[in-house]
This record gives C-alpha cells, sequence and structure tokens, in this order.
C-alpha cells in the first residue's frame, strides 16, 4: 500500500514539473520560453482582456507595508499619495503609478517617457519694480495652456483633442528654476503646489530669460 501511495504521488509531482508552464486564458499550450502564457487564443496574437496587476497604497518608497518585507524583484500598481506633515524629504513620498522594489526600497517604474518637462513659455512683467512680493502660479499657468483655456489665444490642428494632456495635481510635480536673472527679479521660494514668490528688482532686457522645469513625482 505504501508503495502503491509512493507511485502515485511521484507521478503527481512528475505531472506537475512538466507542466510548470503555464498558459491562462485558453487550453492552448504555453510559448516553450514562458513560465506563463496569457493567451485568448493559439497564436497568442490577439486577445481582449489585460493584465491587471495587484493593488496596493504604498506609504514611502522607503515602507514595505504592506507587504511585510522589502521583496527584490517585486512589482505593484500603487494607488495611494503619500502625505506626511512636516515631512522634509519630498523624494520620499509616492503617487500613484507602477513601482518595483529592490529589495531596499520602492522605484517607480517610468513607462518609456521622460519624468520632466519644461513650462511653457509665459510672459512675466517686469516693468515695474516689485514694492511687495508677488506671487505667479506655476502650475495653474501651465494647465491653463495645456487645456487651452484661452481659446483667443491658441490652436490645435484638425481633429486633435481640445486638451493637451497635461499632470492633474499641483503637488504631482516638483519645480525647478533652472537660471533665471538676479538682477531684474529676486525670487524667495516655489511652494510646493507649484507657485513663485518673487520681486522685480529691475527691467528686463531683451535677453531677460528664467528656466522653468516640472519633475514628475
Amino acid at each position: 500500500m505504501r508503495r502503491f501511495v509512493f507511485l502515485v504521488v511521484s507521478f503527481v509531482v512528475f505531472v506537475m514539473m512538466t507542466q510548470a508552464q503555464v498558459t491562462i486564458g485558453s487550453g492552448y499550450e504555453p510559448d516553450p520560453d514562458a513560465f506563463l502564457d496569457l493567451k485568448q487564443e493559439k497564436d497568442g496574437e490577439k486577445s481582449n482582456k489585460g493584465l491587471l496587476l495587484p493593488r496596493v497604497e504604498l506609504v514611502s518608497i522607503y515602507e514595505f507595508a504592506p507587504l511585510s518585507a522589502h521583496v527584490h524583484g517585486m512589482i505593484v500598481y500603487n494607488t495611494a499619495t503619500s502625505e506626511f506633515a512636516g515631512e522634509t524629504n519630498l523624494n520620499t513620498r509616492v503617487s500613484p503609478g507602477f513601482y518595483y522594489n529592490d529589495g531596499e526600497k520602492w522605484e517607480r517604474l517610468y513607462m518609456g517617457y521622460t519624468n520632466w518637462f519644461y513650462m511653457p513659455s509665459i510672459a512675466i512683467p517686469t516693468a515695474t519694480e516689485s514694492t511687495q512680493w508677488e506671487y505667479l502660479d506655476l502650475y495653474q499657468r501651465y494647465k491653463d495652456e495645456f487645456t487651452g483655456a484661452n481659446t483667443a489665444t491658441s490652436k490645435a490642428s484638425k481633429n486633435a483633442p481640445l486638451k493637451v494632456p497635461y499632470i492633474p495635481e499641483a503637488e504631482d510635480l516638483y519645480y525647478y528654476i533652472t537660471y533665471y536673472p538676479n538682477d531684474v527679479f529676486e525670487i524667495e521660494e516655489i511652494s510646493t503646489d507649484g507657485k513663485m514668490k518673487y520681486k522685480v528688482k529691475g527691467p528686463a532686457t531683451d535677453f531677460s530669460y528664467v528656466n522653468i522645469v516640472f519633475v514628475l513625482k
């Protein structure tokens, strides 16, 4: 009897080992080079469904929660945006998107696109010197241009969507001024939601310009 049970168990293990490659979505054989093959047809060329990865709420790139530990190679889709009261290092924050774990922290997966861009060109009045601090909402000016808020001064090609895709929340971006003429402007700070606090010190020249870069968190 024991010999029979041993043979049965051995056979089951053998079958499992021979079926280590799995197809999900159909009864067809998996590709010989794939551990897991998701397809609805034999050639795998067409499908009307996708792969839905685990959705989690991450806290910080250094926090493994809600997992029990950092697991090298783990991939998840994060649905949360971390907001810490008094958080000083914004580089530890997370926002919705794909992340992979390198064994020590979460790293965002950028799907083939750059995570920074220059702010669209805008005019900043400089004819009159400032006696008080002024505020320029960089995010709102960017959003207005990308959404075509001023139809009198914007155009699109035929059949193009009315709006250019834009980052939906001001705090999903980091804001950088990579150059400004300090004889024209005095810039105090940029808030986390993209408001620049500044004064005009003197008139601009034909060569005065400001470079502003947005970086996706």
